[in-house]
Parts: C-alpha cells; sequence; structure tokens
C-alpha cells in the first residue's frame, strides 16, 4: 500500500525481504530499504493519514511512472504488470481492467459483488462477459486464499439472471484449475443457481437460450477446457482439500444436490464454515450434511431454508 502525504511517499509492504518497505520488528518505525529513498515515518503519524489516503490509485500510478525504483517495487511478473494482493469490485469494467492490468499470482483476495448498487445498465450479457473473463484468469491466481463471487439476483430488465451453460461450465474449468494450485481457504458463491442433472453432474440452470450469444460464448471458452467436457461443482470442491470457508447461499440448492455435496464434505477435513442458508433443504437433509462435516464445523442456514421441502 502506498501512502502520501504532503513531505513524502511511504510503501506499506508484508513482504520485507523483497519489497522496499516494511514494518520495523521492536520499534515504531518505518523501516526502507536503502535504496528506495522513501523516509521513516512513526505509525502513529501513519495511522493519522491513512484511512484519507488509501484512494490515491492515480498518485501512485505517476509514482511508478517517475521513479524506477518504485516502478520495479509495485510491477512484477513477465509483463511486468501491478503486484496487487487483494481487489473488490462491484463493477463490471473496473474487474475485466484490473484482472488485466495486474499480475494474477501476486493476487490472494478477490472479492465480486455483483449484487450491490444499481442495476440499471447490468445486462446477462454484460455480466457473462466478465464471468468469461474472470474464468479465463484463475487458473493463472496461483496464489489466491479466497474468491466470493456474489451474483445479482436481477438484470436490467428484472428478469431473474441465469448464466448459460457455456459460461457456467467455463466458470467451473476456471475454479478447478484454481483448487489445482492448493491456496484456495475461502470459497464464496451466492445467488448462483446449482443444480443437479444428469447424475452427479452439477452444473448451472439456464432460465432461457439466448441464440444471440450463444455461438459467441462457445468460442470464448478457455483454451484449458477446449474439448473437456466441464467438471462438475462437486468434482470442484473435491479438488478443495484445502477449504476451510464455504458460503453457498441463495444458490437453489436443493435437497438431492445437498446429498450430493454432503459426500465431498466429508473429505474436506480443514472446513471450518458451512453455509447452506436461503436455499432448498429439508431439514433431515441439512441434519445429514452437518454430520457428514468434520467435527468442529459450523453449519450456517439449518433454520434458513427459504422452502422445506
Amino acid at each position: 500500500i502506498l501512502l502520501g502525504c504532503s513531505w513524502g511517499w511511504v510503501l506499506l509492504s508484508g513482504t520485507p525481504a523483497s519489497d522496499m518497505c516494511c514494518f520495523a520488528h521492536g520499534d515504531a518505525l518505518l523501516r526502507s530499504h536503502d535504496s528506495s529513498g522513501c523516509l521513516e515515518l512513526p505509525l502513529e503519524v501513519v495511522a493519522h493519514f491513512a484511512v484519507n489516503l488509501f484512494d490515491r490509485a492515480r498518485p501512485i500510478g505517476r509514482l511508478a511512472c517517475a521513479s524506477r525504483a518504485f516502478q520495479c517495487c509495485l510491477a512484477g511478473g513477465r509483463h511486468r504488470k501491478l503486484k496487487v494482493g487483494i481487489v473488490q469490485t462491484s463493477c463490471i469494467q473496473s474487474l475485466i481492467e484490473s484482472l488485466s492490468r495486474i499480475d494474477l499470482s501476486k493476487l490472494v483476495d478477490l472479492r465480486i459483488d455483483f449484487s450491490a448498487g444499481s442495476s440499471e445498465w447490468r445486462t446477462r450479457q454484460d455480466i457473462e462477459r466478465a464471468v468469461r473473463h474472470l474464468s479465463s484468469c484463475l487458473g493463472e491466481a496461483c496464489s489466491l486464499q479466497k474468491l466470493s463471487i456474489r451474483m445479482a439476483a436481477f438484470d436490467n430488465s428484472m428478469e431473474r439472471l441465469r448464466l448459460s451453460a457455456d459460461v457456467w461450465g467455463g466458470l467451473l474449468h476456471g475454479l478447478s484449475s484454481l483448487a489445482s494450485h492448493g491456496t484456495l481457504r475461502a470459497l464464496e458463491l451466492s445467488s448462483f443457481s446449482i443444480k443437479e442433472y444428469s447424475g452427479r453432474q452439477l452444473r448451472r440452470a439456464v432460465s432461457s437460450p439466448d441464440p444471440d450469444t450463444g455461438e459467441y460464448e462457445s468460442r470464448c471458452v478457455s483454451k484449458r477446457s477446449l474439448g473437456m467436457p466441464a467438471p462438475s461443482f462437486a468434482d470442484v470442491l473435491s479438488r478443495g482439500l484445502l477449504l476451510e470457508e464455504l458460503l453457498l447461499t441463495s444458490n437453489d440448492i436443493y435437497s438431492p444436490t445437498a446429498q450430493s455435496l454432503s459426500k465431498i464434505f466429508s473429505q474436506l477435513v480443514q472446513l471450518k464454515i458451512v453455509d447452506l442458508s436461503r436455499n432448498h433443504i429439508s431439514q433431515e437433509v441439512m441434519h445429514a450434511v452437518r454430520e457428514a462435516l468434520p467435527e468442529k464445523a459450523e453449519l450456517r442456514g439449518v433454520h434458513n431454508q427459504t422452502v422445506c421441502c
């Protein structure tokens, strides 16, 4: 994080060995690397200015262009893209641009909330375009520990939002590639429609086909998934053996799907929290899910189901 003040700039980093500045150990000063030229400021001074300076993205960009030392610190990877640890957005365009311009290998926390803000200009095609781009990037996020995707319940025409089968399949491919890195600790999917089809295959329901976009979506499937059937959602979860938090709220999950997922939950020994709130799971099946979870895991949503069947 680059903090600016009237008399200088300070870079705060969590990796002292490789970056330019770090918190000093044992005193209240910020120690900077000899070659960086950064100021040393007391922590109380930094704390005073921090709240008002976290949004200084444009000055940071200008500083990176003006100083070779800062540019080397802020950019990395083969293409010298910006090093970013956390991305949080509810804007479709900012998501696409940020994933295109940052070093994905440094990304630790990605939070996408399409349910926030106005849906006036949010069409299904725009959201699917963003999800396709996200799917193609997840395989490169080898350090990602937390992924949260909250879909909008309705599009700009106030119709129930449903992804097409191709887009959902591409997302499953991306999640599968992400899980193979073994770094994911928390996964949240909200307002999807995860249902059971063709035996064990868990896929997203499609409300209505769109002949204008289907061919285009097929061409935009990630190269990783060309010629390969989409994995089931259960297959994706089975690869996330180090998952600690799994939040699947408002996903139209019914009892048969929950029963299929419970077989996977028993393999995820690191699970601490599972949230199945606002789905359509019977009390009997919820108790069966509870029995399948590790002993110390917390199951949320037992009494918060929209329909009990």
